[in-house]
């Protein structure tokens, strides 16, 4: 592994070298970023590609698509990563975990037996909707076992049922406790199985921990995540501050801002995502930990050049390498089966001519950032055009078989 580690942008930033330097075909990898560049779901939208080896850039490319935003992609521009935004919280929670190994591990449960027993006791103001919740652990929550459903109520307001009794607000956290839902979207009231016995993707369970993490150590999880990794590999202030509000493309729709500063403080007044609809809640406004995380494509790549690194960044171990292990690993269900998840990575381990050591963080609109460690190799992509599940997967597969081809020569 290289020993440089990237100062900010605003220092210098990246090395960008020669990929001959690197022992790498540099006329594979033209192809590659071509492929990239030509491709349906880059030229429509945009699209950004970064490829890292050994430590610095050996290729770059921006396309500005001919229907996907009012302004030029450029390294300067930022996009949401989308659901990426999981694994920047998934790499949070081992910084968590191990910082609140004395109150707190992957077998705690979450919402627990009573009130007094729970890491997020706000859950019990209402009678739960579904008595299997006592059984969720923290580890079903970030490996995508929890049972929570999938849907999520984008345009609010809507039409909405009412939990009987309840006469609260209508935000995130009492959306996925199960207290209301939208008309002809899947609720949360019961959970599609027993924790731990399934896998189903969703942002649910996240923000439930999400809270459990504010509620032990009396921070927002936007700035408690930046303060102890985002700022350390070089990731901008203004990812705290929360200045990020232009971006390549931009839907109103799903504008997250708090008035609070900072990514993972959540929605604002103005949001109609995620089902804020400018009511008061008690536990505050959504907090979008699998989602809206803003940034360049350059600032990302340093979360994949950490993962690389096992969570070190210099002479800083940022996050538990053991951590990095397990989280990058097939989570097991109870029954033994695994799925190609683990705790908010995916492990690309089935990839025929992509080393089965690559994992990464995926996102909509291929917002993905891939690592293969043992070519010491990042990939970070952006856009904004998500194709059928088909086509995406035969895109991301084949520009990764370009790149590898090219720097695994």
């Amino acid at each position: 592994m290289s020993e440089f580690y990237p100062p900010p942008e605003k220092e210098g930033g990246w090395r960008v070298a020669d990929p001959k330097k690197h022992g790498v075909n540099a006329s594979k990898l033209t192809e590659a970023v071509n492929y990239h560049d030509k491709a349906d779901c880059t030229t429509s939208h945009g699209g950004a590609l970064i490829v890292i080896h050994g430590g610095e850039i050996i290729a770059e490319s921006y396309v500005t698509g001919s229907v996907g935003g009012p302004q030029p992609w450029t390294r300067e521009s930022c996009n949401d990563v989308k659901s990426s935004t999981k694994s920047v919280f998934g790499t949070g929670v081992g910084v968590f975990l191990d910082t609140y190994r004395d109150r707190v591990n992957l077998d705690t449960l979450l919402v627990g037996t009573s009130r007094e027993e729970s890491l997020i006791p706000q859950i019990w103001d209402q009678p739960l909707t579904d008595q299997r919740k006592q059984n969720i652990k923290v580890k079903h929550v970030i490996s995508m076992t929890s049972g929570h459903a999938s849907d999520e109520p984008w345009l609010a307001p809507s039409t909405r049922h009412y939990y009987e009794g309840y006469t609260g607000a209508y935000q995130m956290h009492e959306y996925c406790f199960g207290w209301w839902r939208f008309e002809g979207v899947p609720d949360h009231h019961k959970l599609l199985f027993e924790p731990g016995h399934g896998f189903n993707y969703s942002n649910f369970g996240l923000e439930q921990m999400a809270l459990a993490m504010r509620n032990i150590t009396g921070e927002m999880v936007g700035p408690y995540i930046y303060d102890r990794i985002l700022k350390e590999v070089g990731m901008p202030i203004e990812l705290k501050t929360n200045a990020y509000r232009d971006m390549v493309y931009n839907d109103p729709r799903e504008l997250n801002f708090s008035d609070t500063p900072g990514w993972g403080v959540g929605g604002s007044k103005e949001c109609n995502a995620y089902g804020a609809d400018r009511s008061l809640s008690p536990y505050g406004y959504n907090t979008i930990v699998g989602s809206t995380f803003r940034c360049t494509a350059r600032d990302y790549a340093r979360l994949g050049y950490l993962w690389l690194n096992k969570g070190q960044w210099g002479d800083k171990q940022l996050v538990p390498e053991a951590w990095m292990k397990q989280a990058t690993s097939r989570f097991k269900q109870a029954n033994g089966d695994k799925h190609n998840y683990g705790y908010t990575f995916w492990v690309q381990d089935t990839w025929e001519n992509v080393p089965s050591d690559c994992f990464g963080s995926r996102g909509h609109n291929i917002n993905d950032c891939y690592v293969v460690p043992s070519l010491d190799l990042v990939v970070m992509r952006m856009g904004n055009d998500n194709p059928p599940r088909d086509q995406r997967n035969l895109f991301v597969e084949t520009l990764m078989t370009k790149i590898v081809d090219a720097v695994d020569r």
